[in-house]
């Protein structure tokens, strides 16, 4: 009598599992849940760089859109900015806005063509990002003129690739 309960227990709670799985294997199948879902989009350059941005798919290639804070009590010259594809290391072609000094509030907006092939749209991409900027501080610098030391900036943007 025992083994007979036994054997009705592990059926009875052996096939809630097996259903249990299906469903689960059938929704992840099917798209709805995604993990690419579970990811979200960051752009994180520090406390004192915030930033915005887009990557899209336009005419066969991907395209960024980037937009950087100055967070520093003090003006800013952007010396350079690089955004690079983690996996593959390639990087964006990036143009710059024109006048690279920033005062303290201020943003620029960067845009970019990826120089690799188009990234499938819809895809969660890691990127690494890095600035290096020049202080122009009244306290460091003389006058009008922006410090000579450099100061690096590295960060990380995770983004959904936005279809055409």
């Amino acid at each position: 009598m025992k083994g007979q309960s036994a054997v009705e227990y592990i059926m009875t709670y052996g096939w809630a599992i097996l259903a249990l799985i299906i469903v689960t294997v059938a929704l992840l199948g099917s798209g709805i849940v995604s993990p690419n879902y579970l990811i979200s989009e960051e752009c994180n350059l520090g406390s004192n760089v915030p930033c915005n941005f887009i990557v899209y798919n336009e005419g066969g290639v991907s395209k960024i859109s980037l937009q950087i804070f100055n967070g520093f009590q003090y003006k800013i010259r952007i010396e350079d900015l690089a955004i690079e594809l983690k996996e593959t290391g390639d990087i964006f072609d990036l143009t710059s806005p024109g006048s690279t000094e920033m005062e303290s509030g201020e943003s620029l907006e960067y845009t970019g063509t990826f120089q690799g092939s188009e990234l499938p749209a819809n895809s969660i991409k890691r990127f690494s990002a890095k600035i290096t900027y020049v202080s122009c501080a009244p306290e460091i610098s003389e006058g009008s003129a922006c410090s000579d030391s450099e100061h690096t900036i590295s960060g990380k943007i995770v983004a959904r690739i936005v279809p055409e």
